[in-house]
């Protein structure tokens, strides 16, 4: 009988325990959930203040570059580089600054950074392609356009950056296409009604560069000119040629392209006297001229 009441209340003890564990499980949930608020809730908050603290630091830098402080302003872009890896906006600053100071090589690196961390950056993509078509990697550069095009609002920029490495690839055909497909957009542009009759021109179509680099009615660019001479040159019109290109380059370059496109036409007498006149035109060594000289003449002792 002892044993009996011993095992009951052994058991009501078990019961009682396991009340109370389940009592106490009850509660650890409750307990665990508000800690995970507050655990997240604190997150929550140091998020915000980073991302409070990231703002103020890029416009800081934003500030201190406006100013010229440009080794405060890079400063400024490192922290928040450092505050956040993830964000592509201080990189793409750092970029622009490295641009701007003639860092070439850097801001490349700096813009392929941030297109890694956010490829969908389309004036990134457009500022990286005419950086590397100034530095000469015409292939890449009409790879980035072709991105920058895909997804920029405005498109205007970007074509005639691939319009321009096409025709530093002599793939004028694919440059004319662009440019003519741009100019639906923006009939009246100077800018691609320059470039167009340029191709035309490359492509061997003169009449037709003619007409559109006659059309042009608003303020010319320095291209304008340049075409409008090297089509008065491949008339053999040198005078109004030489009247063009002296719109917008000094009288030695005037003369050097003037003797560049005389050699084209194998006018081999004109192009050496022009190259001579480039020579004496430059207030120091003209190295082109003096080139271009030599090739005349070679070419006029194998005649």
């Amino acid at each position: 009988m002892k044993r009996t009441i011993w095992v009951i209340s052994l058991f009501l003890l078990a019961m009682t325990a396991g009340c109370t564990s389940s009592a106490s499980l009850k509660a650890d949930p409750q307990q665990r959930v508000s800690a995970v608020a507050e655990e997240t809730n604190a997150k929550k908050q140091e998020r915000l203040a980073r991302q409070e603290r990231l703002e103020l630091l890029l416009a800081q830098g934003d500030i201190a570059a406006r100013d010229g402080k440009i080794e405060y302003a890079f400063y400024l872009l490192l922290n928040a580089e450092t505050l956040d890896p993830s964000d592509d906006r201080a990189v793409v600053r750092a970029g622009n600054l490295h641009r701007t100071l003639g860092n070439r090589d850097m801001a490349i690196k700096a813009w392929r950074t941030a297109l890694q961390r956010n490829p969908s950056n389309g004036p990134v993509h457009e500022s990286l392609g005419f950086l590397l078509l100034e530095t000469g990697n015409y292939g890449e550069s009409v790879q980035v356009f072709e991105q920058a095009i895909l997804l920029a609002t405005e498109k205007k920029r970007a074509m005639i950056g691939l319009g321009l490495a096409c025709e530093k690839r002599r793939d004028f055909a694919r440059a004319l296409n662009i440019y003519e497909t741009a100019l639906r957009a923006d009939s009246d542009s100077v800018e691609l009604l320059t470039y167009r009759a340029r191709t035309l021109m490359n492509l061997g179509r003169l009449n037709d560069s003619k007409s559109v680099i006659n059309s042009i009615i608003n303020e010319p660019i320095q291209a304008t000119w340049i075409v409008r001479g090297d089509l008065f040159a491949i008339d053999g019109d040198y005078a109004s040629a030489l009247s063009a290109y002296l719109e917008v380059l000094s009288e030695e370059w005037a003369y050097q392209r003037l003797g560049e496109q005389a050699l084209r036409q194998t006018q081999f007498e004109h192009a050496l006297r022009f190259f001579r006149q480039a020579s004496a035109a430059s207030p120091k060594f003209f190295p082109d001229a003096e080139n271009g000289t030599a090739v005349a003449l070679e070419k006029l002792r194998q005649k």
